[in-house]
């Protein structure tokens, strides 16, 4: 019999048993249990994930990985971001080549028929002479010239001790964790032992070699005049810090509703905050390849181990509860484009947001079972007929259903990857690192589960926020929605909950949703290494492919300097030359669309959308017509008569250079930037996203 639980965690307890009384009332044996992988795939979906699926098939084709392709690899990456990827190659590696081992194929088992009647013959051309194994471990040709690899007559397991921690299991073991393994699982050092002994001959070797301590410049290496982030001055500080919090004089008073946590916020940044939203789509896969390979060498430094769910639902493709949330996004963009969280979901935020957020224990106090029941059947049968209404439900009932909701995506809306790695977090011992967990958690998460989450934040702390009338404070509030977000996976038939472990689950799952809510805003920023980086990126795959196209065109000038591959190229004739530190900002919906603005070491971002606004240097002029423009004094006007200005929803874009599209934060300091990515296009644009 499970321990009574805690009077502060009695909240908890009771939303707990609330959801297993229903999930006993509705189980469905329709659940599955999750595919266990094969031996090697969690290292493989790793390495992809991280954006080297190419290593994973060069290691099943057999091939090896050289120091030079290794060190290309890792370029862009700081030191503890190279280790991790060194780690899971390593360890993919050597799983693969232990399979090739273990599993090698004789052609006569590929071809018997053809086979049969040379048998004899190819006895007496394999080298070692002896029967049908051959058994000094060379190789042959059949008749049809194709090559016979024998295997060792009896090989020797894979020497593997160097790749397991002091009490740790081996990092190829099926599945042991879903991202990351126990420090120490993965050894780089003794690399060199562990590839190279016991391995016997005939054995190919595919893996990592002896690595020097410092990077050298590989012969053939296409960076080796770059340096790697690591070694360039880089911060790689995480981008928030502690701040001192407001002092109040009803600080000292007891409230149960206050707030008992350390203020954060992004540190000054001459080049701006980045938001997430802020990125184009392509610069945003890069961040997240990052952050994965960022969360896992955090996890690995505190040896955190999660899992993925072993048990999962089955998914519906119609209506509205148990439908995915990317389904249901897909189905109501066609409905209502621009669309990127389901329309029910805003539905049932907007509800309680007009009637409940003064209504006392909202979110806690059950509704009325008949009416909740009623209200989804209506959800389900009328609400995309437009016949919906919400009638005689009230905010408590519209509160059971909306937890229902969420409870029952069939991904959750953490996701199965990370479901199991968010409570990990609160075993971090430090605040600052656990925020850094949390974000790139975040910037895990697919768009539609990120910007449900998002709201469903904000409408939490909209409830906090007149916790004096519906006394739902942070803590009651994340006590209440901790087991609907991490109890999302299903018991099987027969199967009960754990209830002292999930007791002692109950504060670090209510303590991260208590972070989520508070820290929501710098949670949803992109670190300025990763910015940093993703533009180390781009100028080098740019200096490759200006190289490649330089040699390809003149040969005979290899030793040309490579300067003249980042000269920004001419200004096209019907534009002046910019001087350095002037730039070109185009606003093609406005009526000023082009300006050239001189940049001083003070001009912000904001600045320059400034000189866009209305009755700043606005040419007029009776006689312009439609698609009229003017060049004047640098500026260049079109359709005066009807004149747009700039607002409030226009942004400067950071467009081309070293990165693809950046929404410019409007304290970013011009002159900076601009020494950043010299190469640049500016463009004022409106801002899109939620």
């Amino acid at each position: 019999m499970a321990a009574s639980p805690s009077r502060e965690l009695e909240e908890y307890w009771n939303e707990f048993h609330t959801i297993e009384q229903q999930h006993a009332d509705t189980h469905s044996d329709e659940d599955e249990l999750s595919k266990t992988p094969d031996e090697g795939e969690m290292e493989a979906a790793w390495l992809a994930r991280a954006g080297y699926g190419f290593v994973v098939n060069k290691f099943q084709d057999g091939k090896d990985l050289s120091d030079g392709e290794l060190d290309t690899l890792t370029h862009s990456l700081t030191r503890a971001q190279a280790e991790a990827v060194r780690k899971r190659i390593n360890v993919l590696s050597t799983t693969m080549r232990r399979k090739n081992r273990v599993h090698k194929v004789h052609v006569k088992d590929i071809f018997p028929t053809q086979l049969h009647g040379h048998q004899h013959h190819n006895q007496h051309h394999h080298s070692g002479g002896g029967g049908d194994g051959g058994g000094g471990g060379g190789g042959g040709s059949d008749a049809s010239g194709l090559m016979i690899r024998d295997a060792p007559s009896s090989p020797s397991p894979v020497h593997r001790q160097s790749s397991v921690g002091s009490g740790g299991k081996s990092g190829s073991e099926p599945w042991s964790s879903g991202l990351s393994q126990n420090k120490g699982g993965y050894s780089m050092s003794g690399g060199s032992s562990e590839i190279t002994e016991d391995v016997e001959a005939g054995v190919e070797t595919l893996g990592i070699h002896p690595r020097s301590g410092s990077r050298t410049q590989k012969e053939g290496d296409k960076f080796s005049n770059l340096p790697s982030v690591s070694d360039i001055e880089i911060s790689l500080d995480f981008h928030l810090e502690e701040t001192e919090r407001p002092s109040s004089p009803l600080s000292t008073l007891p409230d149960p509703h206050r707030v008992d946590l350390p203020a954060f916020e992004p540190k000054p940044d001459p080049l701006g905050v980045t938001l997430i939203g802020d990125l184009a789509e392509c610069d945003m896969d890069k961040i997240k390849s990052l952050a994965h390979i960022e969360l896992t060498a955090l996890f690995d430094h505190y040896s955190i181990v999660y899992s993925r769910p072993k048990r999962k639902k089955k998914m519906k493709d119609q209506g509205i509860f148990g439908v995915p949330l990317d389904l249901l996004v897909e189905r109501d963009q066609k409905r209502s484009p621009g669309t990127d969280i389901p329309l029910v979901f805003q539905a049932m935020v907007n509800f309680l947001e007009k009637e409940g957020l003064t209504t006392e224990g909202i979110l806690r106090v059950s509704g009325a079972d008949t009416r909740a029941k009623q209200l989804r059947q209506d959800l389900e049968e009328k609400f995309y007929q437009g016949l919906f209404a919400w009638g005689d439900a009230g905010p408590h009932d519209v509160a059971v259903v909306f937890k229902q909701f969420l409870r029952e995506l069939p991904v959750p809306l953490l996701s199965y990857d990370y479901l199991d790695a968010f409570p990990q977090v609160s075993s971090i011992p430090k605040t600052l690192e656990q925020l850094k967990a949390l974000n790139l958690l975040i910037l895990l998460l697919t768009d539609e589960h990120r910007n449900t989450l998002k709201v469903l934040l904000r409408f939490l702390r909209d409830i906090i926020s007149h916790s004096n009338r519906n006394k739902m404070g942070l803590n009651n509030v994340s006590m209440v929605m901790a087991p609907n977000l991490f109890l999302a996976t299903p018991l099987g038939k027969g199967e009960k909950a754990d209830l002292e472990l999930e007791l002692k689950k109950a504060a670090g799952t209510s303590n991260i949703v208590k972070m989520l809510v508070h820290y929501q805003d710098i949670l949803w920023t992109i670190p300025t290494t990763f910015i940093a980086q993703i533009r180390h990126q781009y100028t080098t795959e740019a200096h490759r492919k200006s190289k490649e196209r330089l040699l390809s065109r003149l040969p005979w000038k290899k030793d040309k300097d490579r300067s003249d591959i980042y000269k920004k190229p001419p200004p096209s004739p019907d534009q002046p030359e910019v001087q350095d530190g002037v730039i070109r900002v185009q606003a093609p919906h406005l009526t000023k669309s082009s300006a050239l603005i001189q940049l001083e070491p003070a001009t912000t971002a904001a600045d320059v959308v400034a000189k866009f606004k209305g009755g700043d240097g606005v040419l007029h002029r009776d006689d312009s017509t439609i698609g009229e423009m003017e060049e004047t004094n640098g500026h260049t006007f079109r359709n005066p008569n009807n004149a747009q200005y700039a607002h409030d929803c226009d942004y400067l874009y950071e467009v081309g250079g070293n990165i693809a599209e950046r929404c410019l934060d409007p304290r970013t300091k011009m002159m900076d930037l601009y020494h950043v990515n010299p190469l640049a296009d500016w463009v004022i644009r409106k801002k899109k996203g939620r």
